[in-house]
């Protein structure tokens, strides 16, 4: 996929027929006092919480608030200092040490020391935790028994098993179980951020039967990145105050900065044309050849692969004859050309290409599409399904709301049907709801990225 990114401008586009919708929205914040700086970020985070979330909305707003050992450089990505300001890797590659600053602060005024780490990377880890990036630790030696080898629902083991030790309050040392060239990009990534374990603990003592909510409410939450929450309205914005206590705050340009929670893409490119929103980073696809021109529009590559994913334990998609059938008859380039409409280049596997190292991540299933749909038809018969075999049963498209979904899961479903005769309706779920059925696997099949 391709992120666009525009920035504040009047943009003589004609939209006229949808601006009412967005000076409707815009007026929710009327009373406000202006933030210097307004994004979308596409919907209500489902949590702050670094240890629990998945999302690229949450990952924008915990890079706010947060800090792990290394960040990650805006343009490159390439690891840059955070908490720590140096480290050293030893020449098998399996050992990382990583040296914090003294200077880096809680926004209640703690250090950040190595114990942060060790205790946020347990609670990481811990099975009661349940965090889906769990096993991006896993190439630490010990860390994935930690995690999977449970009794009773605890883990088996202590931590003591893990290899990640702090030598002193400013030392942090990871053993790993095999060189992982990326080990510092993952320690850039914003599941590897701290947590302050007194602002746990106090809300668990406070509030024993929601303390999972309350630590995170704006007039409870500790942070040790550049911002802290002012505050929050649901479905509306989060509000960010510069943080005064962070080891950096002379270089944070932005008193307070807006994360809005439009899921539309209509009503975020009208609060743009009308000044209330400096940065969206999807326009709606029917408007993107107009924009193209402008100066204030921005295709750039977006490290990120669209996907769809499949219940696997559902009948008849545990089928791996269904599933390859289903996957050959999607027309990505039509997707590409008519739909997204951005320079999208068509995914044939999960790894987008770009990666150093990697290659052949770009190749076409088959000679052509014809010939991908009629290898489709082939294996549905092999499977049982089409002329004079079993009926199949109808399937669900599932995806969070978003015009661009929906457009996407249309056409797949009418090529599903066309060439596979099979029934595909589509469901809808507003963000939370639609991650909450995903990590419950109650869906048949599901937009990922």
């Amino acid at each position: 996929m391709a992120l666009q990114r525009i920035a504040r401008q009047v943009i003589p586009v004609a939209l006229l027929a949808s601006l009412l919708g967005g000076a409707i929205y815009a007026t929710r914040g009327a009373r406000l006092e202006p933030a210097d700086f307004v994004f979308n970020n596409g919907t209500e985070v489902q949590t702050l919480d670094p240890a629990t979330v998945t999302g690229v909305p949450e990952g924008r707003a915990i890079r706010m608030l947060f800090e792990g050992l290394l960040v990650s450089h805006p343009e490159t990505l390439e690891p840059l200092p955070g908490v720590a300001e140096r480290w050293e890797v030893s020449e098998d590659g399996l050992e990382y040490t990583f040296h914090l600053r003294q200077d880096a602060l809680w926004s209640n005024g703690d250090q950040v020391t190595s114990a942060d780490f060790m205790w946020s990377f347990e609670r990481f880890l811990d099975p009661q935790t349940a965090a889906e990036y769990a096993y991006m630790l896993w190439y630490v030696e010990g860390a994935e028994a930690f995690t999977t080898e449970v009794e009773d629902g605890q883990a088996m083991h202590g931590f003591d098993t893990v290899g990640i030790t702090a030598p002193d309050e400013y030392t942090l040392h990871f053993q790993l179980k095999a060189p992982t060239p990326f080990f510092l990009e993952l320690m850039a990534f914003y599941p590897m951020f701290p947590v302050n374990r007194r602002n746990i603990e106090e809300a668990q003592e406070r509030f024993p039967d929601r303390w999972q909510q309350q630590w995170l409410r704006p007039e409870n939450i500790v942070c040790n990145g550049p911002y802290v929450v002012e505050f929050r309205r649901v479905n509306d914005r989060i509000r960010f105050a510069k943080n005064p206590s962070y080891w950096d705050a002379d270089n944070v340009a932005f008193e307070t900065v807006d994360a809005l929670a439009v899921e539309s893409y209509t009503t975020a490119l009208n609060l743009y044309l009308t000044g209330e929103c400096h940065w969206i980073d999807v326009p709606p696809a029917n408007v993107i050849q107009e924009l193209m021109p402008r100066e204030d529009f921005n295709p750039i590559p977006y490290l990120g692969t669209y996907f769809y994913r499949v219940n696997v334990t559902k009948p008849p998609l545990d089928d791996p004859l269904v599933r390859r059938a289903l996957s050959l008859t999607i027309p990505r380039q039509d997707i590409c050309e008519k739909v997204t409409k951005a320079g999208q280049v068509p995914a044939y596997a999960l790894v987008p290409p770009g990666l150093a190292g990697y290659t052949n991540a770009n190749m076409p299933h088959g000679a052509s599409y014809e010939a991908d749909v009629a290898e489709a038809k082939r294996l549905m018969e092999e499977a049982g399904y089409g002329p004079g075999g079993k009926t199949f049963p109808t399937i669900e498209i599932h995806y969070n709301t978003a015009d661009a979904h929906m457009q996407i899961a249309l056409v797949i479903a009418d090529a599903w049907s066309k060439y596979l005769g099979i029934n595909a309706k589509l469901l809808n779920q507003e963000w939370k709801v639609y991650l909450d059925t995903q990590s419950n696997v109650g869906y048949d099949v599901s937009r990922s990225a």
